[in-house]
This record gives C-alpha cells, sequence and structure tokens, in this order.
C-alpha cells in the first residue's frame, strides 16, 4: 500500500492521531503536570536513569535538530533541572531534575494506568493489544520518516466519513473544504561535480565553528584537502562525489548536503576513503544523509574496493548510527592536540562483505584482490 492510496484508512488515522496529541496535551505551552513545554519533558526523560547526553546525541533520540535543542530546550532547563557534565558538553540531571522526572513519571503513570481501567467494554480489545499496536506503528512511522515529505498530497473526498474518535462509518461531515495541494520540497541526489559544491563548505563551518571554535585553521586545512580531491572527481581512478540538491518550487536549487569517496588517498590497495559527509539542517526530514550515504556505499561496491575508512567525531551519533547501518565498524578512538585540543574523534572501517565481488569489464575484479 502507498501514501497516495486507501484514504478511507489514512484520513481517520490522522484523525485519530490528533486527538491523541492533544489528549496528551502536546499542544499546550505546559504538559505532564509540569512547568515545563513538551519537548523539556521529553528531554528529561531521556536524561532519566543516570544518562548523560551531548546536544546531538539528545537531538537524535528527540527526532530535532541541534539547534532546537541547543537554542530552546537547553535554556529551558539548564542550571535548575540539568547540568553540563564532563569535557564533551554532556549534560545529566540535578537532583531538582530527577525529583522533577519523578513527579512527571507519577503523573504519566496515573494517567495511563486510568485510560486501560477504561479499554475493553466488550469490544475485545486488551491492555496488551494496545501495547503492541502502539509499539508496531511506532516502529513503521519511524521506518517512513526519512521519506515522509516526499510523499505526495493524498486527496481527501468532500463527505468523506470520519467519526470524533478517527472511525470510520459514523459523523459524516458533509461538504468538507478540500484543502489544495501544496508543493513539497524535495531532495534529488546528483554525482559528479556539481558547480559551486565546494563553496558548500559552509555547511561544515557553520556546524563546527559554533561547537568547537574551529575557525581560519579548520577552514584552511579542510578547503586544501577538498581541492585536491575536487581535481580528482570522475577521473576514473575511484574517486567520486555527490551532492543533494534541495528543489525548492518556484525558487533556486541549493545544494544542501555532500559526500566524497577518494579512492587514491590511502597507500593501501583497494581501499577507499569516504570524506565530508554533511547535511544542511534545511533538508531534514527528506532523507538526503541516508540517500548520499547509500549513494557512496553503492560506488563502493561497483568500484570493487575491499574496505573503506572515514573518521568522525564521537560526538556525532546521528552520523555514527547511519554508518553503523551501512556496515563500518569502529576500529578506535583518539583525542587531538594543538587547536584540536579536546575533541574525540572516531575510526571506522568498511569492509566488503564475503562473497560480494565486483567484476570488470575483463572479468578480473576491480580493486584488487579482495
Amino acid at each position: 500500500m502507498t501514501p497516495t492510496t486507501s484514504n478511507n484508512l489514512i484520513t481517520p488515522l490522522r484523525a485519530a492521531s490528533r486527538n491523541l496529541a492533544r489528549e496528551w496535551g502536546f499542544l499546550r505551552t505546559k504538559i505532564a503536570g509540569s512547568d515545563l513545554s513538551a519537548a523539556a519533558v521529553h528531554a528529561l526523560i531521556e536524561l532519566g536513569n543516570g544518562r548523560s547526553l551531548s546536544v546531538d546525541e539528545l537531538a537524535a533520540e528527540l527526532r530535532a535538530s541541534t539547534g532546537q535543542v541547543r537554542g530552546v530546550v537547553v535554556p529551558e532547563l539548564v542550571g535548575r533541572l540539568v547540568r553540563s557534565e564532563g569535557e564533551g558538553g554532556s549534560y545529566g540531571l540535578t537532583e531538582e531534575g530527577k525529583e522533577t522526572l519523578g513527579r512527571i513519571n507519577g503523573f504519566a503513570q496515573r494517567q495511563v494506568a486510568q485510560a486501560l481501567e477504561d479499554v475493553g467494554g466488550g469490544n475485545g480489545v486488551t491492555a496488551g493489544d494496545i501495547t503492541s499496536v502502539f509499539r508496531i506503528w511506532t516502529q513503521a512511522l519511524e521506518r517512513a520518516r526519512e521519506v515522509g515529505e516526499n510523499f505526495p498530497t493524498p486527496a481527501v473526498t468532500p463527505g468523506q466519513e470520519e467519526s470524533p474518535f478517527g472511525l470510520p462509518g459514523t459523523g459524516a461531515v458533509a461538504g468538507a473544504r478540500v484543502e489544495p495541494a501544496v508543493a513539497k520540497r524535495t531532495v534529488e541526489i546528483v554525482s559528479g561535480y556539481q558547480p559551486g559544491i565546494l563553496g558548500r563548505v559552509e555547511m561544515h563551518m557553520e556546524y563546527y565553528y559554533p561547537k568547537y571554535n574551529w575557525g581560519r585553521e579548520f577552514e584552511t586545512v579542510f578547503t586544501e584537502g577538498m581541492l585536491d580531491l575536487l581535481k580528482r572527481v570522475g577521473n576514473g581512478k575511484g574517486s567520486q562525489a555527490w551532492a543533494a540538491v534541495l528543489k525548492q518550487p518556484g525558487g533556486k536549487d541549493r545544494i544542501v548536503g555532500t559526500v566524497f569517496i577518494d579512492g587514491e588517498i590511502t597507500a593501501k590497495e583497494g581501499v577507499a576513503k569516504l570524506r565530508a559527509f554533511i547535511a544542511d539542517e534545511e533538508a531534514r526530514g527528506l532523507g538526503a544523509g541516508k540517500r548520499l550515504l547509500r549513494a557512496a556505499m553503492d560506488f563502493i561496491m561497483e568500484e570493487g574496493f575491499r574496505q573503506c575508512e572515514l573518521t568522525t567525531s564521537k560526538e556525532l551519533m546521528v552520523a555514527r548510527k547511519m554508518y553503523e547501518t551501512e556496515g563500518f565498524k569502529p576500529m578506535g578512538e583518539y583525542r587531538y592536540g594543538g587547536w584540536l585540543e579536546g575533541v574525540c574523534s572516531m575510526e571506522y572501517l568498511w569492509e566488503r562483505p564475503a562473497g560480494k565481488h565486483t567484476p570488470s569489464e575483463d572479468g578480473t575484479l576491480k580493486g584488487k584482490e579482495v
């Protein structure tokens, strides 16, 4: 079933989801019997049980941008309920934060317990059924999230029936107003050199300068390395680039993500390096990061490389999860000195799965022996 079909199922399910969000109080400024916003409450829950999380890790757990967490959630909590811990910029709960979380959990326990008492009523539904359905539905939404904003807008038939509880068959709304479909932004992944791709080094600066105060030294070293790589992109020797291009209806196309494969940087034969992987916050929700990484890994397989290396910051939890999903394994970590003082980096290695060989035109393996 695709998102453009079965409106008889989709429309009532959306209505039920809206009612659920409203019952839980997500549209209010304060929720869960506290004086905190929904985002702050969820942040406290993630920081519970003795966990310490960085801004990046918290953003990944909350499905939010680091900018949202740093600019909205952290200021609401830090000082009274949350404190900074360690050199890596991690956060943990204060004693007052732990007490507040205890009250929030108590409120939620009572709310859910009371609702579960009302489940049933001769309809054959048990509390266990609800738990199972919630888990399955949440997992399905997670899988659909990366392409969610690319779904076409489904048509809604005027007069389509929808009950107050989101169940079909009762409470018909005659002559319901249908909003016109709104053109959606989409991202296209394109390979090879693209005009302005090196200029988008600013994406790296916009992330690393506020976080680590990396300025001229970083920009100089990074740009020099990328200039050398850019000359070799598409040269037939295993080096390539991909750009995520944001297609904006009525606007100018814009590069919002990049990734490079350097097939000539290492002294080891058949080994490539993944470099300059980044996706702008403007591309969030469009699947740009995952699609960029998949394009690069498809290239690695097609070119017959036996291994691929990369270096990343330990704090980049979202990127690390993506790498590990693609088969990269952590090989170690180290801390920099000099102007990179205090930064913890991790080395990752991907190895071609056994039996996954790509023959070249003459029948031999690309990337030498695998």
